[in-house]
C-alpha cells in the first residue's frame, strides 16, 4: 500500500495518491496544481485511474479539470454534491465564499476554476476501482460528503479530523449530522485504523475517541 499526501492549496489541503497495489493510484482531493500532482504519479510510476472528491468545496476539487486533461481520468463525488461540480456550481461557491467573509471571498476571486461535472456519483456501499475502498456517506459539512474506507484507512475529507471535526456553517452544512455521521459510521471502525483527514496531520480512530474533544463534550 502507498499513501503518499500532498498539502495543496490555499488552505492546505491534502491530497492523496493512493495505491493499494502499487500499479493503480487514486487521487483523492486535488486541490491544487494539477501539474505537481501528476509528476508524482508519474515519479511513482504508478497509472492513475480515477480522482475521487470527499465532498464539493473548491479547496478540494481545484485541480479537477486540469488533472481530468492530464492523466484522462474520470471524476467521482458523492451523489448529493454533484452540484458543486460543473457549469452551474459558480453560484453555490460564492455563497459559501461569503459565508466564510472577506478572505473567503478573495480566495474565491483568486483561485476559482470550474470543476468538469462528475464522470460518477457515489453512494454509500459503492467500491472504488481499483482502489479497494468503499464509500462510506458522511454527511454534515455537505449534503454528500463521503469517507472511504478499506484495508485499516480511512480518507474522512472535512468531517474528521486530529482533534477537531468538520464546519457546519456552509451551504448544506448540519451539525447534527456530522456528528452522527462520525459515531454511526467512522468511530464504529476498527480502532487501528488510520484516519487520513482532508486537513492537518493523520490519527487513528482509537485516538479520536479518546482524545477528540468535539466527541467528547460533556
Amino acid at each position: 500500500m502507498i499513501i503518499e499526501t500532498l498539502q495543496l492549496g490555499p488552505v492546505a489541503t491534502n491530497c492523496y495518491i493512493y495505491s493499494p497495489d502499487g500499479v493503480h493510484a487514486i487521487i483523492v482531493d486535488p486541490a491544487d496544481d494539477a501539474q505537481t500532482i501528476a509528476g508524482h504519479v508519474a515519479a511513482m510510476e504508478l497509472t492513475a485511474v480515477g480522482i475521487v472528491n470527499t465532498h464539493g468545496h473548491l479547496d478540494h476539487t481545484g485541480a479537477n479539470a486540469a488533472l481530468k486533461i492530464l492523466l484522462g481520468i474520470p471524476i467521482a463525488i458523492g451523489a448529493a454534491d454533484a452540484p458543486y461540480l460543473g457549469s452551474g456550481a459558480e453560484p453555490l461557491h460564492r455563497q459559501d465564499a461569503l459565508t466564510v467573509g472577506p478572505e473567503g471571498v478573495a480566495l474565491f476571486q483568486q483561485f476559482y476554476v470550474p470543476s468538469p461535472p462528475a464522470d460518477a456519483l457515489l453512494r454509500e456501499g459503492d467500491e472504488i476501482p481499483y482502489g479497494r475502498l468503499k464509500v462510506v456517506a458522511t454527511p454534515g459539512h455537505t449534503p454528500g460528503s463521503i469517507s472511504l474506507v478499506g484495508d485499516g484507512v480511512a480518507f474522512t475529507g472535512d468531517a474528521l479530523f486530529a482533534g477537531a471535526v468538520g464546519r457546519t456553517d456552509l451551504c448544506g452544512g448540519d451539525e447534527a449530522a456530522l456528528l452522527a455521521s462520525i459515531r454511526d459510521k467512522l468511530l464504529t471502525l476498527p480502532g487501528a485504523t488510520r484516519v487520513f483527514p482532508g486537513h492537518g496531520p493523520p490519527t487513528t480512530i482509537a485516538d479520536e475517541k479518546l482524545h477528540n474533544p468535539f466527541l467528547n463534550a460533556g
